[in-house]
């Protein structure tokens, strides 16, 4: 009997060291004896593995369990930044656990570190301190499949260059992912010794909730897809010094809800925003804007849809935006420097027959001296086609300046413009009302 107990308890640990590869060390290795769910610090065993996998070129395993840390764990300290090129995983992130309740850095990392397949949580009855700290440059690095909560930064970095970040979810923080420059400033790009931006990352399923921020970056050549940021004032914060501005960033396949801004810009050459859904607030309690740039340079929107209230669809500083921006009640907000072309908005329309006008969409609204062009297009009285083109040219927004020019067709549609809202109506007398019409704004000037 005791012999089977023998054997299997052989097969159990077996089993137990064939789960890791000979490049691979365990925190809980009784060379470092890191135990989990003691209620006691581990923070002086998982560094000694670190330690021991920096000087070894091995990989840390963090295995199921939670460890308490008082202390950072700090990859660096062996070989310095450049040096420290290693991998830290766990089983998985809703079982592998590293906890603290200390306003420290959780863990320190630099160039070609990966991390996955863990969570990292602030136990504090408020935000403080950062899970993971990138204080001095990262190449190369992989950060994925983490769980991150209740600190003041999610993942905090400067000089983080051709790295990942994916499949990460974020909760209850101040800033989800922060890539800076130089302390409160934006980095520069080789101009030594100031250093660099943040340059040509990517940020893919990335989820981040109950934040002030979801990603601030300094940042070129970046690209955040797939990525989703609720409950929080700012979405997105794309950000650069006045003199070197950033350019040729990109946000693709986003998801707002509850952001009261969802994009803020500021120094930027360039912009690409694709394929958003932004939700705003209720009638009587409006989200801010979904885009705020100060010194944006050019955004260019496509596939953008949204629904509910806003204050603003664009608050703009010395900023082009280029695309369709819907935000329901929205206005726009715009400088002299500054201007907003929507593109191409249509909408279905029907007139009645009674010459009476109709309002065309609050989206379709025009504002400041620009200049439209409007299509209609239906059917009047059940048989006659009808096709009409018009030019607006508008100053201001005030009815007694702007122009209605007819451009082509056969004048059975009109149009008016009262305080920057656009008016259709069936110009005709007899017959029936234009059904199954559809009317196109396009601003062109």
């Amino acid at each position: 009997m005791n012999y089977k107990v023998s054997l299997i308890g052989l097969v159990l640990i077996s089993s137990s060291a064939a789960a890791l590869d000979a490049d691979t060390i365990s925190i809980t290795d009784p060379r470092f004896g890191a135990i989990a769910n003691d209620n006691r610090d581990d923070s002086a065993q998982i560094q000694a593995a670190i330690d021991y996998a920096v000087q070894n070129d091995k990989s840390v395993y963090i295995p199921a369990g939670t460890f308490n840390v008082s202390n950072t764990l700090d990859v660096t300290r062996v070989k310095g930044s450049h040096n420290s090129r290693i991998k830290l995983y766990g089983e998985k992130r809703n079982l592998s656990r590293l906890t603290t309740n200390a306003n420290i850095s959780l863990l320190k990392v630099a160039h070609n570190v990966e991390v996955h397949d863990l969570a990292l949580v602030q136990t504090a009855s408020f935000k403080q301190g950062t899970a993971i700290d990138i204080p001095f440059a990262s190449y190369r690095s992989n950060f994925s499949k983490l769980d991150i909560s209740g600190f003041d930064n999610g993942i905090y970095g400067k000089w983080v260059i051709w790295s990942r970040f994916e499949d990460l979810f974020i909760a209850n923080v101040n800033y989800g992912i922060h890539l800076h420059g130089n302390g409160s400033d934006p980095a520069y790009w080789n101009i030594e010794p100031n250093g660099w931006f943040n340059n040509v990352n990517v940020f893919d399923n990335i989820y981040v909730e109950g934040s002030h921020t979801g990603l601030k970056l300094a940042a070129m050549g970046s690209n955040i897809t797939n990525s989703t940021v609720q409950n929080s004032q700012v979405g997105v914060e794309i950000y650069g010094p006045a003199d070197h501005k950033t350019w040729n960033n990109q946000i693709s396949n986003f998801y707002a809800e509850g952001v009261k801004t969802v994009f803020k810009v500021k120094n930027s050459r360039t912009l690409d925003i694709n394929g958003v859904f932004t939700q705003g607030g209720a009638s009587n309690s409006r989200y801010r804007t979904v885009i705020d740039a100060d010194n944006g340079g050019v955004i260019t929107v496509n596939g953008m849809t949204g629904q509910d209230w806003w204050q603003h669809n664009v608050i703009l500083k010395n900023t082009k935006v280029k695309g369709h921006v819907p935000a329901i009640g929205g206005t726009t907000s715009a400088d002299s420097g500054s201007a907003y072309l929507p593109g191409k908005l249509t909408a279905n329309i029907s007139l009645p027959a009674n010459s009476s006008w109709v309002a065309l969409p609050a989206y379709m609204a025009i504002a400041g001296n620009s200049a439209y062009k409007v299509m209609i297009s239906g059917i009047r009285d059940g048989y006659e086609p009808v096709l009409e083109e018009y030019a607006i040219y508008n100053w201001n927004g005030a009815s007694q300046y702007a122009k209605v020019h007819h451009s082509s067709g056969v004048g059975r549609i009109k149009f008016k413009v009262d305080g920057g809202k656009i008016y259709a109506k069936l110009d005709y007398n007899g017959g029936g009302g234009l059904s199954g019409g559809k009317v196109t704004l396009e601003r062109i000037h």
